[in-house]
């Protein structure tokens, strides 16, 4: 058994190696003061003291002067649609592109290399769609068979298109282990079921809150899953409640993320991103739809605000907490916003931008940790994607 002295050197030991790794290793559960040593406590609050100037360190800041940089990604046809869903630090970008036939294909981005067109590749049928790129490059998607039926993919240079489902599903997120989740279509097309994939171990259906379906978003390099399922009493139509699934446990477990909240006043609806610090997504606070951002560590849920008077939605989150998604003022148009610990307060990205060049950025859906943001809007009313590049607080 440990004695009580080499246990009291171990908490203090884990509590400095916290705040010697960064805010990865910050924060902490809920205790009982009481049955805590204060050395302990003293060196949890010095963890989370080092944890907020960390994030005011290193997040996103409006550019000291002039604007922000900003590159167009543009349509593979000659007048459609493109949506830029996700860039890795390695500023490989990923989206979906609507060709001259009025189908979208997958595509791949760099500024350097510009757009390849994924769906001429062997495997992605008619119409294919991109929606992850993990930190290792693979890429997650649903692609037809020419048919109009989607089947979720992970693909690599080396591999290929690798089909997930047998039968018809979608593939939201993945990560660099190999993992991939999203929705599987069930026998009812009213009903689907969220879920993990790797080639090891194949389909693992998540469950549900109680209701008929759920969906997965978002899976973190460590294999958290988040998403949104019903509930027993949710009517059909309803997202029901965000949950939590840690796929990394021996026996994983669906678990409502409202049970993790320690801040009052909240129901969170929809969990849309996670990393091993933070989960957001979209949520009702005192009666206003707002985006959130939750810490894993500590419970505390942030309400990131609005612009005017239109709800909120937490799209993505980067390693410094910084968080990306838009806002919508009324039904037939949003803005695109970005919230950091070091930009005070929700930013709509179009006032980073020249107007005199003509951008309306109309949806942030994700950055990476160089603090490169990609999505979709308009360029003197031509339908584009961008990625936007803003400063680093400290550089």
């Amino acid at each position: 058994m440990m004695s009580r002295a080499k246990a009291l050197h171990s908490l203090v030991a884990a509590a400095a190696t916290a705040v010697s790794i960064g805010c990865s290793g910050c924060g902490s559960e809920q205790h009982d003061s009481g049955s805590v040593v204060p050395a302990i406590e003293i060196a949890r609050a010095e963890s989370r003291a080092h944890c907020a100037g960390h994030e005011k360190e290193h997040g996103v800041v409006p550019p000291a002067k002039g604007y922000a940089r900003i590159v167009e990604i543009a349509a593979l046809g000659k007048d459609g649609m493109v949506f830029v869903n996700d860039i890795n630090d390695d500023g490989v970008a990923v989206g979906s592109a609507q060709m001259d036939s009025g189908k979208f294909h997958a595509f791949r981005w760099t500024e350097r290399g510009g757009t390849t067109d994924l769906g001429e590749q062997p495997g992605f049928g008619a119409a294919s769609y991109t929606s992850a790129i993990a930190s290792d490059g693979a890429i997650s998607g649903q692609s037809d068979h020419g048919d109009g039926v989607y089947y979720g993919y992970r693909w690599t240079p080396s591999t290929g298109r690798v089909e997930v489902c047998p039968t018809a599903c979608s593939v939201w997120d993945l990560n660099a282990r190999g993992q991939v989740a999203g929705l599987l279509l069930g026998q009812d097309t009213t009903t689907w079921q969220a879920f993990v994939w790797s080639a090891a171990s194949g389909i693992k259906t998540i469950g549900t809150l109680g209701g008929v379906r759920s969906s997965a978003s978002g899976i973190s390099d460590q294999g958290l899953v988040v998403g949104n399922a019903q509930l027993a009493e949710s009517a059909a139509n309803d997202v029901g409640h965000a949950f939590l699934y840690d796929s990394r446990a021996a026996r994983p477990a669906i678990q409502d993320l409202n049970s993790r909240a320690r801040t009052s006043g909240w129901v969170l609806r929809g969990a849309t991103d996670v990393n091993d610090a933070y989960v957001v997504g979209y949520g009702v606070h005192n009666e206003q739809n707002r985006a959130f951002r939750l810490a894993l560590q500590t419970g505390v849920v942030d309400d990131l605000g609005t612009i005017g008077i239109g709800d909120s939605v937490a799209w993505a989150v980067d390693e410094a907490g910084d968080v990306v998604g838009w806002v919508a003022p009324d039904i037939h148009h949003t803005i695109a916003t970005v919230w950091g610990p070091a930009m005070g307060k929700m930013v709509a990205l179009n006032d980073l931008v020249d107007p005199a060049e003509g951008w309306d950025l109309q949806q942030a859906d994700a950055i990476n940790g160089h603090g490169v943001i990609v999505g979709m809007g308009t360029r003197q009313g031509v339908a584009v994607g961008f990625a936007l590049t803003l400063p680093l607080a400290g550089q």
